[in-house]
């Protein structure tokens, strides 16, 4: 965008944003967002001059409503404000909406945050506007890894969370309920039953589709191998581990096993293939050729297990070496440490922000306070007007209970909003200290604490630059980039087209790590 001077005007337009259906039914509807702004409008003597906007626009990326309004107020210098009700109404991509937010600030144009009256003036405001969106971004991300730590709970205590297999049914509409076989289940039973004595996947087909059941080869397959019948429960969250279910199951796992000997030829007793470990950047990189999520493999060489990364899409090449991915990998962590100096800087910045954010219940405190003065006023007034006689023991002890009940509850009242506050700190102290030995953190961590400690820098993942071979990010975490608002030594990167920023590998002045793509010896 250009720098061409604008005309000073109470001109302005509005940008409204709804991007899931949950949200427009949820208090975030696209006529509450208008009306917030149009309220504004009247107050502060803005004459709106367009709307802009509408339902399920993208959230990660400047679709084309976005970038039909920027155009606009780009052309019509006239435009002086974009009304908003808050800052991630642009997205909910913190590092997209703060591009934006400096795409409109390079043109002169002012955006107001309605519901809280923010705007991007000046620095400081503009400032708060990233900060404010880099905090959205989190709590949105810390939302999601608590219902992933739900799902995982359940799963380790072999409660299946997801739709249930072909042949069973849940009680319930939750998604904790215990699974039970259905009269499909029973004839899925019985299908294993024949396996074992020996009849073919064919045959199978034609028994079960005799009794109402009609199945696909693929179909068939897939359930002759899910260990899901057996009383089993796997999943992508608990590393695909066997965990025992509490589900009913068809079959018992030693009959499993025997019906595993028979679909792959062997005879005896099945053996498990012994455990590998699970790539930590798997489906964490993608292949920036498609977009596509990258599998991990191991292959055996002179009796040496050996891991790779590929991309899974038809016709792609990218298959890399995990050692060398892992180099690379942690040679950009390293970049991206916080230095010891900023992190008490950064630390105070959030926990002010945290609470701001956190002003109902900090009023709440104030007010709880206030509260617990005045009732132990009363107890010292009570207390004193005995001593000298003016009330008798009976009634003393009535109003004595009766106060320190009230008391009671007011510290009650206040533990937890104290509770509340120091755990939104802890957080905060727990994540910078994090950040400050990232390379080290990740190198001697379990798989667990890998995954986590990428999805605080990288929370989108990362891209694998198939042409170039390298790393590239479209966004750092939330304490990067406030990290990029109070320090000059991390550069914001901006690109007009909002692409992602790509971290340039093997220069002179860069730390992370170029990698040859490579292909495992046959």
């Amino acid at each position: 965008m250009s720098n061409t001077a604008r005309i000073e005007t109470n001109n302005c337009v509005v940008w409204t944003r709804v991007s899931t259906k949950h949200q427009e039914e949820n208090g975030g509807s696209l006529d509450y967002q208008r009306t917030l702004c149009e309220e504004y409008a009247k107050e502060h003597g803005l004459i709106i001059k367009g709307y802009f906007g509408g339902k399920h626009e993208s959230a990660k990326t400047p679709g084309a409503l976005i970038k039909s309004m920027l155009k606009t107020v780009e052309k019509d210098k006239s435009i002086k404000y974009i009304l908003i009700s808050e800052f991630d109404r642009f997205s909910r991509n913190s590092g997209q909406a703060i591009n934006i937010l400096n795409d409109l600030t390079a043109i002169g144009v002012v955006v107001i945050a309605c519901k809280t009256g923010q705007d991007t003036k000046d620095k400081n405001g503009f400032l708060m506007a990233s900060i404010s969106l880099s905090l959205a971004q989190w709590d949105n991300a810390n939302r999601v890894d608590k219902f992933t730590s739900g799902r995982k709970d359940c799963l380790m205590k072999g409660i299946w969370v997801e739709p249930v297999p072909l042949g069973y049914y849940k009680e319930g509409k939750s998604k904790n309920t215990m699974c039970y076989l259905n009269e499909d289940g029973k004839l899925i039973r019985q299908a294993f039953l024949w396996k074992l004595e020996g009849y073919s996947n064919s045959d199978i087909l034609d028994k079960l589709e005799a009794r109402g059941l009609n199945l696909t080869k693929q179909t068939l397959h897939y359930i002759l191998v899910n260990p899901f019948y057996a009383g089993k429960v796997r999943h992508k969250l608990t590393n695909y581990e066997l965990i025992d279910g509490v589900h009913e199951p068809a079959i018992t796992y030693t009959q499993f096993l025997k019906v595993q000997d028979i679909l792959s030829g062997r005879t005896g007793r099945y053996k498990h293939r012994s455990e590998v470990p699970t790539g930590p950047l798997k489906k964490h990189v993608f292949c920036d050729k498609d977009n596509t999520p990258m599998t991990f493999y191991v292959k055996k060489k002179n009796g040496k297990e050996y891991g790779y990364y590929k991309c899974n899409k038809t016709g792609c090449s990218t298959n890399i070496s995990s050692k060398k991915m892992h180099e690379g990998y942690t040679s950009m962590l390293e970049k991206y440490d916080l230095p010891a100096s900023y992190s008490k800087i950064v630390e105070v910045t959030v926990k002010r922000l945290l609470k701001e954010g956190n002003k109902e219940v900090a009023d709440a405190e104030t007010l709880l306070r206030k509260r617990l003065t005045e009732v132990e006023k009363q107890i010292n007034d009570t207390k004193l007007r005995y001593a000298v006689g003016k009330i008798d023991d009976d009634i003393y002890q009535v109003a004595i209970d009766e106060l320190q009940e009230r008391k009671d509850k007011i510290l009650l009242e206040l533990d937890k909003c104290e509770n509340t506050l120091s755990n939104s700190e802890k957080e905060v102290r727990d994540i910078i200290a994090t950040c400050c030995n990232l390379r080290t953190l990740w190198n001697d961590s379990d798989l667990e604490t890998k995954i986590k400690v990428q999805h605080l820098v990288f929370p989108n993942g990362i891209f694998w630059n198939h042409e170039n071979g390298c790393y590239r990010t479209p966004e750092k975490g939330m304490v990067f980039n406030i990290i990029d608002s109070v320090s000059g030594d991390y550069k914001r990167k901006t690109e007009a087209d909002c692409s992602a920023s790509v971290i340039e590998c093997g220069g002179r002045d860069s730390n992370s790590h170029r990698i040859t793509p490579t292909t495992p010896s046959k």
